[in-house]
């Protein structure tokens, strides 16, 4: 007797509580649900807007070829800059700056270039800059190379290469 004494305490207490959202119309519990009891949400929480379908960086009709002005101005133009700062007054500053030690042609022919410790502080776009003004003046590409190997100045291992595409380093 005593166990149903309880549950009908427990049932009352229930009702009081909770009697109100039981006792909704149907058309209260059932608004904006489907027939199976999913929620139905408005068109604009779940439409893409227009925007999205525009990527500035990637092409909409070829997903494999990027347009071409994403990468203009990037490369230094040397020919604005100051007559009284060339490419190889800059070059100068980058071995005093520890950017750049040494260079030279290795035992099996191809060209080196030791990156110093404050090459790894720039960021990877300066750091092709510097690469790329480095091997448009030396005209290492046009001599015949088509890679130059960078190694580390304290170890001197190779840690990339640089090529006319661009910096590789691993």
């Amino acid at each position: 007797m005593l166990h149903k004494y309880n549950l009908l305490t427990i049932l009352a207490i229930i009702l009081a509580l909770g009697g109100a959202a039981l006792a909704q119309a149907a058309e209260i519990r059932t608004a904006n649900r489907s027939v199976a009891g999913d929620m139905l949400y408005p068109a604009w929480v779940t439409d893409v807007p227009a925007h999205y379908e525009f990527l500035p960086l990637v092409s909409n009709h070829d997903a494999q070829n990027q347009h071409p002005q994403q990468w203009e101005g990037q490369d230094w133009d040397t020919s604005a800059w100051n007559e009284n700062w060339t490419p190889e007054i800059a070059l100068r500053k980058f071995y005093k700056a520890d950017i750049f030690k040494a260079q030279y042609i290795n035992e099996k022919n191809v060209p080196v270039l030791e990156l110093g410790p404050t090459f790894y502080k720039l960021s990877d776009l300066d750091q092709r800059r510097m690469l790329k003004l480095l091997a448009d003046y030396n005209n290492i590409f046009s001599r015949g190379f088509n890679v130059i190997s960078l190694h580390d100045w304290y170890t001197k291992e190779i840690v990339g290469t640089y090529t006319a595409k661009g910096m590789q380093l691993y």
